[in-house]
């Protein structure tokens, strides 16, 4: 793959990434909560069956897993409290929490860009989740969405540290059985709710395992080997454009003009916290795939 075709590969996988906020949000009219990840994640699981055991990715991927899982699991409850278009955009600032996190977990050094991002960031999110209504105007779902942005950080820099200890692959594949477990424990008191669960809903749920997850996670490996990884996490910044155009496309959502305001300071976070020289690393820039 060339590295032009991997860029066009990132933004695809980014499209793809943008539909899910409003193809989980309208899933969620029919299913609970734990069981839709408990689905998703087995299917998805079961996509990387011919991923062999790795002894030295056994560690990582069960604290990959559990982190994962805490993202995957508090943004769609988020989901089902909030707009897709917010918890896009909230979700967005796992991209600024990554150095603070780095620096407070692993004693990493953080460019002073990085608390301007955090102070614009914060001014969005007042924005996109404030408008008008002043504190009353914040709900749960956007608390909860904040929990994934971290979860992800977390995710991001701990997947840097690990990245080279065994395969991508096996990385990959393995930490979705933890995954898998954590949601079918959650869900397992709701699993007789299966059977009234629509055929549509169960087509959206496959298409966020086999197509959002598992190959997404192949495409990036591909891609990421040919895009340095600044460039790469500058691509994801579109993520939440591509979501909030879905939104608005897929089920009617409109951000009010505050929502705008806020949701392009947030953008501008995000590039200020991406666009500076840094190693390139494996692992770096990279998300979740579950």
């Amino acid at each position: 793959m060339s590295p032009a075709l991997g860029v066009v590969t990132l933004v695809l996988i980014t499209v793809v990434w943008g539909t899910t906020f409003a193809i989980v949000k309208d899933a969620l009219a029919t299913i609970p909560v734990p069981l839709l990840l408990a689905v998703r994640f087995s299917l998805a699981a079961a996509c990387f069956a011919f991923v062999r055991f790795d002894r030295r990715a056994l560690w990582p991927s069960l604290w990959l897993g559990m982190l994962a899982f805490a993202g995957f699991a508090s943004q769609t409850i988020g989901l089902s409290l909030t707009s897709a278009s917010n918890a896009a955009f909230i979700t967005g600032l796992a991209v600024v929490l990554t150095p603070m996190v780095a620096a407070v977990a692993w004693r990493r050094s953080v460019a002073p860009r990085a608390y301007l991002a955090a102070l614009v960031a914060t001014a969005g999110l007042g924005l996109l989740t404030l408008g008008e209504g002043g504190l009353a105007a914040v709900n749960a779902g956007d608390v909860w969405v904040l929990v994934t942005a971290l979860a992800y950080a977390l995710y991001i820099v701990y997947l840097g540290e690990v990245a080279g200890r065994a395969s991508v692959f096996s990385l990959a594949g393995m930490q979705h059985l933890p995954m898998a477990l954590l949601a079918w424990a959650w869900a397992w008191p709701e699993r007789g709710a299966l059977v009234d669960v629509p055929l549509a809903t169960f087509g959206a749920i496959a298409y966020l395992a086999v197509v959002a997850t598992a190959l997404v996670a192949v495409l990036q490996v591909a891609a990421q080997r040919v895009v340095a990884a600044p460039l790469a996490a500058l691509v994801f910044v579109l993520e939440p454009v591509f979501a909030t155009a879905f939104a608005a496309w897929w089920l009617g959502e409109r951000l009010p003009p505050s929502g705008w305001l806020g949701g392009g300071l947030v953008l501008v976070a995000m590039l200020v916290s991406e666009l500076r020289r840094w190693p390139v690393r494996r692992g770096r820039g990279r998300r979740p795939v579950g």
